[in-house]
C-alpha cells in the first residue's frame, strides 16, 4: 500500500513538473490561427451603436424581459474588434446548429517575435450555462469531460460567493443557439446595475490609486488658487504635474502607476466629474476651478485627456477606437466628423502610451515635461485638416474607414502627431 502510495506521488510530482513544460512547447505556434482582421467600416461602426443603444439600461423597464438575438456578423464586431483593441486578441466566431466555435489568436510580446498562442473551443448551452465541448491550445488537445467538472465548480463558488454574480445569473432566463444566431433571453433588473456601478466606484482604483488621485486632484486644486485667469492651457499644468508624479515616484518607485493615476485624475478634473464618488475627499470650501484649454479649445483638451486616461486603464487601441466612434456619432445628427478632435484624441493616446511605457520611455517623458513646454511640443497643428463633415458627405468622400482618402488623411494626423518634440525617440 504505501510503495502504491507513493508511486502516485512520484507520478503527481512529474506530472506537475512535466504539464506546463508540455504546455510550452505544445501551446506556442509560428503561425497565427487568426489573422488580424481589417478596419471597421461605417456600417460596422453604426451596428455596434444600433445594438448598445437597443440595449441601454437606461432604457430598459424593471422585470422587462428582453431578447438579445446577435447573428454571426455581429459576435465577431464585438469580440474581435474589442479583444483586438484591448487584449491584442485576435477572434473568430462561428456558429454551428447547437453549438458555437470560438478561436482565438494572441501574438506574444516581441522577445518571442513570430511566436502566437492560438486557441480553439466548442461551446454549446446548457439550462444555465455554456458547456466546453472540447478546448484545443496550439497542438494540445483537452477533452471537455476534463474541462467542465472545474467550470462547474468555479460557477458554484461564484454564486455561492457573489451576490452580483448570482443576480446576473438569475437575470438570464435562457440561451439558444443555432447557425444563424446566438439569442439571450434576459430580465432587466435596475437594483443590479446599481449595485454593480456602486460597486465599481470601489472597485476601480486601488487603496494606493485612491492616494495618488487624491494628490494630484489636490495639486490641481492648488494650481487653479495660482493662476490669474480661469482659462489655462495644459501646457501649464504639465510639468507641475509631472514633477510631481516624479517626486512621488522617487519615494515609492512605481512611476508608471504615478502617471497613470495623474492622467486619471486630470480627465476627471476636465469633465468636472466629482472625484468624492471614487476617493475620500476631506471637506473643505469649494476650490476654484480652471477651465483647461488647448490650441485654446476646452473641447480638445476634453478629447486630448480622455483619450490618455482611456489608453492608461484600457489600452490605446480601445481609446483611438471611442475617439473615432464618437466622431462618427456626430456625423449623423451632431456637429460633424472632425479630424480635429480625431487629432486630439491620438495625442492624448500617444502621451499616455509614453507616460506608462518602458522605464526609459517614461522617465525621458519626465525630463521633457520638467523643461520649457509649449502646446505644439505635445499637441500638433490642426491647421488645413478637413473641415467637419456630416455622414452623407463622409460617406461619399470617404466611404469606410479603409478607404485611401480616409487613409491619407490619418496618415497626415500621425505625421504631425509625430514631429511633436514630446514624442520624438531618444
Amino acid at each position: 500500500m504505501f510503495v502504491i502510495i507513493k508511486s502516485l506521488l512520484v507520478l503527481l510530482l512529474i506530472a506537475l513538473l512535466v504539464i506546463p513544460v508540455v504546455f510550452v512547447v505544445s501551446g506556442v505556434e509560428q503561425t497565427p490561427l487568426i489573422q488580424s482582421g481589417k478596419s471597421l467600416s461605417h456600417e460596422d461602426v453604426e451596428r455596434i451603436k444600433q445594438l448598445l443603444r437597443l440595449h441601454d439600461p437606461r432604457r430598459l423597464k424593471h422585470g422587462g424581459i428582453r431578447t438579445l438575438a446577435l447573428s454571426e456578423r455581429d459576435l465577431n464586431l464585438l469580440l474581435n474588434y474589442s479583444m483586438a483593441s484591448t487584449l491584442g486578441i485576435n477572434s473568430r466566431v462561428d456558429l454551428y446548429p447547437a453549438s458555437v466555435g470560438v478561436s482565438l489568436t494572441y501574438r506574444l510580446p516581441q522577445k518571442y517575435s513570430g511566436n502566437y498562442v492560438n486557441a480553439s473551443a466548442r461551446l454549446s448551452p446548457t439550462a444555465d450555462s455554456m458547456r466546453i465541448d472540447a478546448l484545443k491550445i496550439g497542438r494540445l488537445s483537452l477533452p471537455g469531460w476534463l474541462l467542465n467538472p472545474v467550470l462547474q465548480f468555479l460557477h458554484a463558488h461564484m454564486l455561492e460567493e457573489f451576490a452580483e454574480y448570482r443576480t446576473v445569473m438569475q437575470a438570464v432566463g435562457e440561451i439558444r443557439v443555432n447557425e444563424e444566431r446566438v439569442v439571450v433571453v434576459y430580465q432587466w433588473h435596475p437594483e443590479l446595475a446599481a449595485r454593480l456601478k456602486s460597486r465599481g466606484y470601489g472597485l476601480l482604483f486601488s487603496t494606493e490609486d485612491k492616494a495618488r488621485v487624491l494628490a494630484y486632484y489636490n495639486k490641481l486644486n492648488r494650481l487653479a488658487g495660482e493662476q490669474a485667469s480661469h482659462r489655462v492651457s495644459l501646457e501649464k499644468v504639465f510639468p507641475p504635474l509631472f514633477k510631481l508624479a516624479g517626486l512621488r515616484a522617487d519615494e515609492r518607485g512605481d512611476l508608471q502607476a504615478e502617471n497613470r493615476a495623474m492622467l486619471l485624475t486630470l480627465a476627471m478634473y476636465v469633465l468636472g466629474v466629482d472625484v468624492g464618488r471614487f476617493v475620500d475627499v476631506p471637506p473643505a470650501p469649494r476650490p476654484r476651478r480652471m477651465y483647461l484649454t488647448v490650441l485654446n479649445r476646452h473641447d480638445l483638451a476634453q478629447h486630448f485627456t480622455v483619450s490618455a486616461a482611456l489608453t492608461v486603464s484600457a489600452g490605446g487601441g480601445l481609446a483611438n477606437a471611442i475617439g473615432l466612434f464618437k466622431e462618427l456619432d456626430d456625423s449623423r445628427d451632431g456637429t460633424g466628423f472632425s479630424f480635429d478632435d480625431l487629432l486630439a484624441d491620438r495625442a492624448g493616446v500617444r502621451l499616455a502610451e509614453q507616460a506608462t511605457g518602458t522605464a526609459p520611455q517614461v522617465r525621458l517623458l519626465l525630463q521633457r515635461m520638467n523643461g520649457q513646454l509649449s502646446e505644439a511640443d505635445f499637441m500638433p497643428s490642426i491647421d488645413r485638416l478637413p473641415p467637419s463633415i456630416m455622414e452623407l458627405e463622409f460617406k461619399q468622400k470617404y466611404r469606410d474607414l479603409d478607404s485611401e482618402k480616409y487613409r491619407m488623411v490619418d496618415d497626415e494626423i500621425e505625421k504631425r502627431i509625430l514631429h511633436c518634440s514630446i514624442y520624438q525617440p531618444a
